[in-house]
């Protein structure tokens, strides 16, 4: 069969990839009944129906009467090989990192943002390299440090960086997480290094 939709070809794949992912992890735990759910309850449900989905969209890229070619995403194939490298580096001399842990996940971001540099057009790795830059900055740099970076590092993935929307959309994101979750959750997060 010849794939005649690249986009639902990696969509679907992408889907039933992280549904079937789910769904086994999902199953190391309770999963209960549905008056009384376990742990794995939820995850298998929504697992499977992202499994489900995918596999529709895998099989429509098949039969899809539109022609886009799997060159939707284009292999680097350089940036791959240095993504594995350095994974397996970090892996496999993890304790070289014993004394000094953000430099492990610094080396780990690099690593992820190669990775998936290596697929797709620039905004996808700056995007992804931003959630994992909030992610490793939330407890550091706290909650509103930590925002503005996600920010102006997935503006910087746009087609254009537009400095007085982006500073809007900042100041409009980092209220809102301050006042839904510090105050309404009141959930412990840092608002400024070192709280």
């Amino acid at each position: 069969m010849k794939v005649r939709n690249g986009k639902d070809f990696w969509a679907g794949l992408m889907f039933a990839g992280f549904g079937i992912s789910f769904t086994l992890i999902a199953f190391n735990y309770p999963m209960g009944t549905a008056a009384r759910m376990g742990p794995a309850y939820f995850p298998v449900i929504v697992g499977g129906l992202l499994a489900i989905l995918g596999a529709s969209v895998l099989f429509r890229s098949f039969i899809s009467k539109f022609e886009h070619t799997l060159k939707v995403f284009p292999l680097r194939l350089p940036l791959l090989v240095a993504a594995l490298a350095l994974g397996g580096v970090i892996y496999f001399a993890d304790s070289w990192f014993k004394g000094a842990p953000l430099a492990k996940y610094v080396l780990s971001a690099l690593a992820l943002a190669l990775f998936f540099g290596a697929f797709g057009p620039k905004s996808l790795p700056l995007v992804l390299l931003s959630v994992l830059v909030f992610g490793y900055a939330l407890e550091p740099l706290g909650l509103v440090l930590a925002t503005v970076l996600l920010v102006v590092i997935s503006a910087a993935g746009g087609h254009d960086f537009r400095k007085k929307e982006i500073l809007i959309l900042t100041l409009v994101l980092v209220l809102f997480a301050v006042l839904v979750f510090v105050k309404g959750l009141s959930m412990p997060y840092n608002l400024w290094p070192g709280q």
